[in-house]
């Protein structure tokens, strides 16, 4: 009876221990992040910078010209940024789909708002268009074509005069017009016409908004693009025609022509595309007709290639045929030009075996002074060539490139894929397995001064490719011991630093790299991976699968200098490999920056750097590396800094003789991981790998507290792995789940 009795006790204890282990598992995780912050003895509001216009050397925003409208409020609260970046990717992974572009009448509009007007200048908030084109019941191609030549200055006359022909060997231009006219197939004409008014409402808005821009002030514009990239950064040569400009465009003009042009190209897409054709086929045909405004051309071919110079609307239906010469590009006498790419065209640009360095600049999906768009549907793969400034590139305009479908190519040497300087670039694709290689730099998502940058990649396993070699793409890094070229790409807010050179600081813009599903490889040199400088924000989101990341030096997570940088991951079982001399990155900051590394979901992750990396904050920085779960494996070479750490100066705790701010600065280096069976190396001079010293599951380390009885502001630091726990300030935004969003679709507020 004894023994029973023992025995039944110890079952009813381990039942009770099964039990209180259940109930406590059903309990949400402690908040993790916000214990580490209380361990250092800081709080949420805490965090961030609010510059003071008294500090001396501080580059105070109301001194630097273009700082976004949202930077002043992202950096005094660095949390937000996650919110910030969250809703980009979920704007894309709803509307950025072959589905939506198809069946939603205002997705590409909304993106337009969304990804580049809503954050750069406001006052548009995708309500709609307000297009409303009227065209003729009798003849609407041949009225609708009248109509724009008489708007552009070029009045057809009717060749009468005193009720005869002027000349009765002249022919009549409406006649010819209308012969040319009856080529094109008739169920085609009333969408056709519908554009064509569209385009006329739009470039009146363009106009309006450069209407104070004088030709001399746009010539000189269109000359600055061969070094305005390159130069940004370092401020090494001033253009003044861009302050002149900036100081005399109408933007709210400007971009209400620009969302209306993106509007008019999406419904002529789905009115053409809902046009049947004949039972056997559509009957070849070529309409190219000159305006004071550009070239416009209608034609189906199912051979021949296209080149045009000068296009204002090139309208191509079921033609494979290569498109060569400009498309979708504005130029200095045309501020608006569109090409809609039916299931057409394999080639788009110079030709595939072209050197690049001879190909045109400025000659695809480029808006400059204006808008430059170019649409192709359906899922074929299609090629993209070009050299400098296309793809997706814009200079106080929009220039987009949207591709619906199929496995792409796109290839071109500098500033695109998503590059804006005063304006906005984007490359939208919404499926397939696309390749995107940039030979030089400035693109995949890069926001130059005053501008924003988006490429945005909706679905597919895709990769994407920024030259790293110096002797390849020239652009040598000095932190590379210029062997690693400077890449300014994938998700980077560039600004120009002027103040060791001419005293014009420009501020940053926001550069997004947008990859919503598939498995995906990201590969660039140094300032890239959401990387932020000189009051740019840049930003990585990706939405999921297995991701490899392989970058050099400031990168992945990282800033400088009054900036903000993030690498956003929702899931799966990522790479981050810095190569080279490896590392700036993975949550790292320098000079007054909020960077982040953000790996949520419970994948098992590697992070392998060599330097300052991992949640590093230097120079007065806010930098945060977060792994919401999975089993992780660091390494870092033996005795270099990360993994949560703060530097020390002798200026945070006693102020300069005449510049003070770095004493009035906070600091803040913090590493989480939370959960799973993690491993923490360091590598040897002779590369073998030993356990950290101090790293493990379960512990905190480099813990720096903050000082209640200091003046000077608080340098603290955390690492720490904690077996349970969360990240609270996430709560709000469940982890995305791949294919499908995590949030569901908000129904409109009679309010709003």
């Amino acid at each position: 009876m004894r023994a029973r009795s023992v025995v039944q006790a110890i079952v009813g204890l381990l039942l009770v221990a099964t039990i209180s282990s259940a109930a406590e598992d059903a309990k949400a995780p402690p908040d993790a992040f916000a214990a580490a912050l209380a361990a250092m003895g800081i709080a949420e509001a805490d965090l961030g910078y609010r510059p003071l216009g008294h500090w001396n050397r501080y580059p105070h925003p109301n001194t630097v010209p273009y700082v976004m409208p949202f930077f002043a409020d992202l950096f005094a609260h660095p949390l937000d940024t996650y919110e910030f970046a969250r809703t980009l990717g979920n704007a894309v992974e709803d509307a950025l789909t072959p589905e939506a572009l198809q069946g939603k009448p205002d997705a590409l509009f909304r993106l337009g708002v969304v990804l580049a007007t809503e954050r750069r200048i406001g006052g548009f908030r995708a309500y709609s268009a307000n297009l409303d084109p009227h065209p003729a019941a009798d003849e609407p191609l041949l009225q609708a074509l009248l109509a724009l030549l008489e708007r552009a200055g070029q009045a057809v006359p009717h060749g009468l005069t005193f009720g005869k022909p002027a000349d009765e060997h002249q022919e009549d231009p409406v006649s010819t017009l209308r012969a040319e006219l009856a080529k094109v197939p008739a169920p085609l004409h009333l969408p056709l016409a519908k554009l064509i008014l569209n385009v006329m409402e739009a470039r009146t808005w363009i106009d309006l908004g450069l209407r104070r821009v004088p030709q001399e002030l746009r010539n000189a514009v269109f000359d600055t693009l061969p070094e305005l990239a390159n130069t940004t950064s370092d401020g090494s040569r001033y253009f003044p025609a861009i302050d002149d400009v900036a100081r005399l465009l109408d933007e709210q003009s400007l971009w209400y022509g620009c969302l209306k042009a993106l509007q008019a190209t999406q419904d002529a897409r789905r009115e053409l595309g809902a046009v049947p054709p004949p039972a056997e086929g559509w009957p070849e045909f070529e309409l190219r007709m000159e305006s004071p405004w550009g070239t416009i051309v209608f034609d189906h071919h199912p051979t021949k290639d296209m080149e045009v110079d000068d296009p204002l609307l090139i309208v191509r239906i079921d033609s494979p045929g290569a498109v060569r010469g400009a498309a979708g590009a504005t130029a200095p006498q045309r501020p608006l030009s569109v090409a809609l790419l039916l299931d057409s065209a394999q080639q788009v640009g110079c030709a595939p075996d072209a050197d690049l360095s001879t190909c045109r600049s400025a000659a695809l999906a480029s808006g400059v002074l204006g808008c430059g768009i170019v649409y192709a549907s359906g899922d074929h793969p299609t090629m993209y060539r070009t050299r400098t400034w296309g793809m997706g590139a814009g200079l106080f305009g929009l220039g987009a490139l949207i591709d619906e479908g199929g496995n792409d190519d796109y290839h071109m040497r500098a500033v695109g894929m998503g590059a804006g300087f005063f304006g906005a670039g984007l490359l939208l694709d919404a499926a397939g397995d696309d390749h995107y290689v940039l030979d030089e730099g400035d693109g995949q998502g890069m926001g130059g001064p005053g501008g924003i940058g988006v490429l945005a990649d909706r679905s597919g396993n895709d990769s994407y490719y920024v030259e790293p070699d110096a002797a390849k793409a020239g652009r040598a890094d000095y932190h590379a011991d210029y062997k690693v070229a400077t890449s300014n790409a994938q998700g980077a807010g560039i600004g120009r630093r002027g103040d060791g050179s001419d005293g014009h600081a420009w501020a940053g813009g926001l550069g997004v790299l947008i990859d919503v599903d598939g498995d995906d490889t990201y590969q660039s040199g140094d300032f890239s991976l959401g990387i932020g400088y000189w009051y740019g924000t840049g930003i990585v989101w990706d939405g999921g699968g297995n991701d490899t990341y392989r970058s050099v030096f400031y990168t992945q997570g990282a800033g400088a200098h009054f900036a903000i940088g993030a690498l956003i991951d929702e899931g799966g079982n990522d790479a981050h490999l810095l190569q080279e001399h490896s590392g700036a990155t993975l949550g790292f900051g320098w000079d007054v920056v909020n960077t982040f590394l953000i790996d949520r979901g419970e994948g098992n992750d590697r992070y392998e750097a060599r330097i300052d990396s991992t949640g590093l904050a230097t120079m007065r920085s806010n930098a945060f590396f977060l792994d919401e779960g999975g089993d992780d494996t660091y390494i870092l070479d033996d005795g270099a800094r990360g993994l949560g750490a703060a530097d020390r100066q002798d200026i945070y705790a006693t102020p300069g003789r005449t510049a003070s701010f770095g004493f009035h600065v906070p600091q803040v280096g913090l590493f989480l991981d939370c959960g799973g069976k993690d491993t923490y190396l360091r590598r040897q001079k002779d590369g073998t790998l030993v356990p950290d010293a101090q790293a493990r599951d379960g512990r905190t380390w480099q813990l720096q507290k903050k000082d209640p009885a200091a003046r000077a502001a608080f340098n603290v630091s955390i690492g720490r792995d904690v077996t349970r726990g969360r990240i609270g300030f996430l709560d709000p935004w469940p982890a995305r789940q791949p294919g499908r969003s995590a949030l569901p679709t908000p129904q409109p507020s009679p309010l709003h």
